[in-house]
């Protein structure tokens, strides 16, 4: 079988796996992209589909999904049992609502009978509501009793591996006016609220900020956002804070303004970072936060040795040169210390101007910041 490739997928507007932020901000948008959690999610998604991990990159990667095989099997057997199925792997799912729809892709359906169990794999370490609170969950088993009008009951199911958790609820057909009736409140509020930052920002109650701020693309544009850092910058300053009209930020006095509370937030945010791995590093634990390892840096303290054991395993000057860096004003410093006293200065910019005629230094973009 080949290997499937789900980065090449679209998404709705309004995705199930989108509406719990949307739910709580209908202004919520996504940022798109890609990141090493995502990317590592859609390996092992893909593994689970033709249930062949030889594609997985580590043992952490696969260590999930095993963990994921193996819940599912012993749920199964706990509910089917050796009764028949007929299995949808990857099924698109069409969701029909008043007035708009959604569609995204289920994991897995597995249907027996008028019954079905529904699964989604989760593999991250965020905590995932359970199906019965969880607008994802809602919106793929509505799409399933729409499509398959047999099925009276079905079993919703997120594997959460690294929680170490199967959470499942059970919905029943009946259910389907008021699951229609608040799915289509979220997406209608959604596509009220959305288009709104095209042509400005939505009124500040309007939007409601939460945690999940940090994953929409309009952040830094939130008016209601903007009033919370107001108020933090309020409360931890060391000097009065005046209230400030953040709807006009071209204005420079505005904007002088917001530049001074931005500073004092990112400080205290700082701090609340720096405190949180602290926490965590003591052995605390978090509902969704895992503590990471970044690496640590390693730098030589004898560059002559390191030369030498580098000739001793082949590696010629030539190549050497080409990975060390050399700090230009440093080197230059170095060379005004070999020059007489009083001719220091000069030496010093006879090596500059030597090396600008030889054109062999690259010049990044200046930057710049405000005093």
């Amino acid at each position: 079988m080949d290997n499937p490739d789900h980065s090449s997928r679209g998404h709705a507007e309004f995705s199930p796996s989108s509406l719990k932020y949307v739910a709580s901000c209908p202004g919520f948008k996504g940022r798109g992209g890609t990141n090493e959690a995502a990317e590592k999610g859609t390996r092992i998604h893909e593994a689970l589909e033709i249930r062949d991990p030889s594609a997985l990159h580590n043992e952490e990667e696969l260590e999930i999904y095993e963990q994921i095989c193996k819940d599912e099997e012993a749920f199964m057997k706990e509910i089917i049992g050796d009764e028949e199925y007929v299995e949808h792997n990857e099924m698109l799912t069409h969701v029909q609502l008043n007035g708009t729809s959604t569609w995204g892709t289920c994991d897995r359906l597995i249907i027996y009978g008028d019954k079905a169990i529904m699964g989604d794999y989760k593999t991250g370490i965020s905590t995932i509501d359970s199906p019965r609170d969880n607008w994802q969950a809602k919106a793929y088993t509505l799409g399933a009793f729409q499509k398959f009008e047999n099925l009276q009951e079905i079993t919703f199911v997120f594997y959460v591996p690294v929680r170490n958790e199967v959470l499942h609820d059970v919905f029943k057909r009946e259910e389907m006016p008021e699951m229609t009736k608040e799915l289509s409140w979220v997406i209608l509020e959604g596509e009220r609220i959305r288009p709104q930052w095209e042509y400005g920002t939505p009124p500040v109650d309007e939007v409601n900020p939460t945690v999940n701020c940090r994953f929409c693309a309009f952040e830094s544009k939130c008016p209601a956002l903007g009033a919370i850092a107001i108020q933090i910058a309020q409360r931890v300053a060391d000097h009065p804070i005046p209230d400030t009209d953040i709807d006009d930020p071209d204005d420079m006095e505005t904007l002088e303004q917001l530049w001074a509370i931005a500073k004092i937030v990112t400080n205290w945010a700082t701090r609340i970072k720096a405190k949180a791995v602290e926490r965590a590093k003591e052995g605390h634990e978090f509902p969704s936060l895992k503590l990471k390892s970044m690496g640590a840096t390693k730098k030589c303290n004898n560059n002559k040795k390191l030369i030498e054991i580098a000739k001793e395993h082949n590696l010629a000057d030539e190549e050497l040169l080409t990975l060390a860096t050399f700090p230009l004003q440093k080197v230059a410093t170095a060379v005004s210390k070999q020059a007489p006293d009083g001719e220091k200065g000069q030496a010093k910019q006879d090596f500059l101007s030597a090396v600008s005629e030889a054109e062999i230094v690259d010049v990044s973009e200046t930057r710049y910041t405000l005093t």
